[in-house]
């Protein structure tokens, strides 16, 4: 037995007292005598010391306490403690990571990648949604959906406020057309911030041009919801009277890819087409960022040619290389702070 592994894993726990309950989870360990064998462990090197009064498992071979305090050497923590030294003076506000250097060991790359924005911040920020922000300064657009880590960042003075950034509000309508014609083209947008961003600037603003193509209308897709089996002409039929063109625009990945190519093939008779001037602006903004992995495990779906087809011959190879590589370039990556340059 390794008890070094097990002592880093209860360092990176991040807290001051640990239940048997979640020694299993931590050590994926569900039986007695294994974890008896790295509790007694952890406690011959002063790692563990039970709560008495929390009891014991009633087992009387392998007893173990159903609470333990975690009693980690305050020099264990020599190197975080100097990293957080060197932190942006907004990240040592209070002296939080300094008191809690194991949340700091546990969120460390976030933290640096924190900090690095903070350092290269150079004027008051617009605010912009939760997901694009998260995305600009993490590179991941769900990393400011961990409450645990939120919560850490208010303790700390850099709440949504200070980092400038909105939770999008849920809608029970999903479209937004500020006047209607006997023509008009309606934007689809895959994900809410997006869809929300440029409701907002059309229903502010007048805003009608973006990225130098005329939209009457923007309609929140969902997700897959918009690509089910008619979804889409049953929505047309219910506006009547119109012709309507639609305009589709999703992440770039497999999964956003082949929502397009559904909703397609599911609404025969519809005219539906890429946004390709905003996957254009999404690959160029792409070719300066870290490109995360795509979670979703599907395998390639369909004919993409016709997509590469239509993306210009500077971003098309660049395109395929992350849809082979099964990487993601989610929509967020146009903020609303870009929407101000790129629509009017």
């Amino acid at each position: 037995m390794n008890i070094t592994t097990y002592s880093e894993k209860l360092a990176r726990y991040g807290k001051k007292t640990i239940t048997k309950a979640q020694l299993e989870t931590l050590f994926s360990e569900t039986g007695d005598e294994a974890l008896f064998s790295i509790v007694d462990a952890l406690q011959k090197d002063a790692l563990l010391e039970p709560v008495h009064s929390a009891r014991t498992n009633g087992n009387r071979i392998y007893p173990i306490y159903l609470k333990y305090r975690i009693t980690l050497p305050s020099n264990s923590f020599g190197m975080e403690q100097e990293e957080i030294s060197r932190l942006h003076p907004m990240l040592q506000n209070r002296g939080i990571l300094r008191k809690k250097p194991a949340e700091y060991r546990r969120y460390r790359d976030a933290l640096i990648m924190l900090d690095q924005y903070l350092f290269a911040e150079k004027a008051e920020r617009i605010p912009i949604s939760r997901k694009e922000r998260s995305f600009e300064i993490f590179g991941e657009e769900k990393m400011l959906d961990d409450t645990t880590f939120c919560r850490m960042l208010e303790k700390i003075g850099l709440d949504k406020n200070r980092l400038a950034y909105y939770d999008t509000p849920e809608y029970c309508f999903n479209d937004f057309i500020p006047e209607r014609k006997e023509k008009m083209t309606l934007l689809i947008c895959e994900n809410k911030d997006i869809w929300f961003n440029i409701r907002r600037r059309m229903f502010e603003d007048n805003a009608s041009i973006l990225f130098d193509t005329h939209i009457d209308g923007v309609v929140y897709g969902c997700g897959n919801q918009i690509s089910q089996h008619n979804a889409l002409t049953v929505y047309t039929d219910f506006m009547g009277g119109a012709q309507f063109s639609y305009l589709y625009w999703g992440d770039i990945d497999r999964a956003g890819l082949n929502i397009y190519l559904s909703l397609v093939k599911n609404n025969p008779g519809t005219d539906i087409k890429l946004f390709i001037p905003a996957y254009e602006e999404m690959l160029e903004l792409a070719r300066n960022t870290k490109i995360p992995d795509s979670a979703d495990m599907r395998q390639l779906l369909g004919d993409y040619e016709k997509i590469y087809y239509n993306i210009s011959s500077q971003n098309r190879e660049f395109l395929k290389e992350n849809i082979l590589e099964n990487k993601r370039i989610p929509q967020e990556i146009i903020t609303y702070e870009l929407l101000l340059l790129k629509m009017r």
